[in-house]
């Protein structure tokens, strides 16, 4: 079950997550609020212990079946997802790209470069 809350743009809802070969996908509690998307163990661990963030201004979305998809930063995270449908995940990817459209609307807005957003990167120039 996933919760929509539209005045605070927050989108919360379990998804399975790629953890590794010997356990597989996990099932972790997921919060999108503010252009990040945060996971836990559970929805109790929200208080104390976040898991992992990734920033969708700079993410890529890719849908891979009828349930999984993936989220990059480019970098060192990637998440490996699986909702319980095909209806569930189409949700997300959504949620998700609305997110990102509008993190990166207001990256634009305030003037922040890539290169701010990424960190230094050698031989770039904006």
């Amino acid at each position: 079950m996933t919760e929509l809350k539209s005045p605070s743009d927050t989108y919360k809802g379990w998804l399975f997550k790629w953890t590794n070969y010997i356990k597989g996908y996990q099932r972790r509690w997921f919060v999108l609020s503010n252009g990040l998307l945060s996971y836990y163990r559970t929805q109790a661990e929200m208080g104390h212990t976040c898991r992992g963030t990734i920033n969708l201004a700079t993410a890529n979305i890719t849908v891979e079946d009828s349930c999984n998809f993936m989220i990059s930063n480019g970098g060192a995270q990637t998440y490996h997802l699986k909702a319980s449908s095909e209806v569930e995940r189409q949700r997300w990817i959504t949620a998700l790209e609305l997110a990102k459209a509008k993190a990166v609307k207001m990256q634009a807005e305030s003037g922040v470069g890539v290169s701010q957003v990424l960190g230094y990167v050698p031989g770039f120039r904006e």
